[in-house]
């Protein structure tokens, strides 16, 4: 059996009282959404360092709608799970468009890596929180697990551009790409 699907079932099989859990968290990690409203929070009420990551996080986001759900998803045209493996394996509403990558995935990677500068304990959220998502992603049976993998890989490379076009582009930033 492909490693793909023998993954998939094994999420599909935990349990079901988890489904809520997994709707609320993927509908969370929808357009970003935490990412979204905290980049959007610091870009319109702080200054200084703190408006500086919430450009590079809404920066990040745009890269991420760009490159996953403009190029990459259109251009691979992968099929989700439940299109091969048969609508047994979706629980809750049946997701449009392509599989791979995961956009949901890469906006929860690239957000946990560019809020990830905001010290240990915003790091450890961040991560935890996106892995959730991808959780999530992975129990409703939307997406594959190498789609998943893939926008986790994604996220953190368009988060590491975010940040160089914000050190670049941003008055006070250095040149280095880790400032932000």
């Amino acid at each position: 059996m492909h490693p793909d699907i023998a993954i998939l079932r094994f999420f599909a099989g935990q349990p079901h009282w988890l489904f809520p859990v997994a709707m609320g968290l993927t509908w969370l990690g929808s357009f970003g959404g935490v990412w979204l409203i905290l980049g959007l929070v610091k870009l319109f009420f702080r200054k200084g360092e703190e408006r500086r990551v919430g450009i590079t996080l809404l920066l990040a986001l745009l890269l991420v709608l760009i490159v996953v759900d403009l190029v990459l998803k259109p251009v691979i045209g992968r099929p989700r799970p439940f299109l091969v493996l048969g609508r047994g394996i979706l629980l809750g509403p049946v997701p449009g468009g392509a599989s791979f990558p995961s956009g949901h995935s890469s906006a929860a990677f690239a957000g946990a890596a560019v809020w990830g500068r905001h010290g240990r304990w915003g790091t450890y959220l961040g991560y935890v929180y996106a892995a959730a998502v991808a959780w999530s992603r992975l129990y409703l049976g939307a997406h594959w697990p190498s789609d998943v993998l893939a926008g986790l890989i994604v996220g953190l490379l368009l988060a590491w551009l975010a940040r160089i076009l914000a050190a670049r582009f941003l008055p006070g930033e250095s040149h280095s790409g880790g400032a932000v």
